[in-house]
């Protein structure tokens, strides 16, 4: 294989990862209370404005509901819009556009947890119940490992060609 063709892969693999997050769109959701309350977002943090949320039961793929993001990209569902007896596993899918899909998952277990902080918060439970943060704490190990052979690989290319420039002199 010529250097120019190693040197033209190395880069198009460099630069994959950059870009990727321009069709980038995230969706979460959580419970509080009793009601799903969810965000969605594109690339940058942008709110995905209008984007089509569908409530999907994950035992039988049932939709359960259709509904759509505000312009700040939030949505909020009630127990009663689904028409559902108890808590279930249910997929939330978020479809912003051509190419921007993602979906987020919420157990069953996700519903009681948050009757348990509602009820600990009533003062109606000596139980107590830490309410954790939506969002993880740390970046995802699939970003750091990207970030750092990027920098290898960008730290290998530079001294590839500071050695040719030095081998024509």
């Amino acid at each position: 294989m010529s250097r120019t063709l190693l040197l033209a892969v190395l880069i198009l693999v460099w630069l994959r990862p950059a870009l990727v997050p321009a069709h980038n769109v995230q969706v979460f959701a959580y419970v509080e209370n009793g009601i799903i309350k969810g965000e969605g977002t594109l690339s940058g943090g942008r709110p995905a404005k209008n984007g089509e949320i569908k409530v999907i039961s994950k035992v039988d793929q049932r939709l359960l509901l259709t509904t759509t993001t505000g312009d700040s990209g939030t949505f909020t569902i009630t127990p009663e819009a689904l028409g559902l007896e108890e808590p279930a596993d249910l997929i939330i899918l978020l479809d912003a556009g051509p190419g921007h899909r993602s979906e987020w998952q919420l157990s069953a277990a996700d519903f009681s947890r948050s009757e348990t902080t509602t009820a600990s918060q009533s003062g109606k439970s000596e139980k107590t119940t830490e309410k954790k943060s939506p969002f993880p704490s740390s970046p995802p190990l699939r970003n750091v490992v990207t970030g750092i052979i990027s920098i290898v690989g960008l730290g290998a290319l530079i001294k590839w060609s500071r050695s040719r420039r030095r081998g024509k002199k």
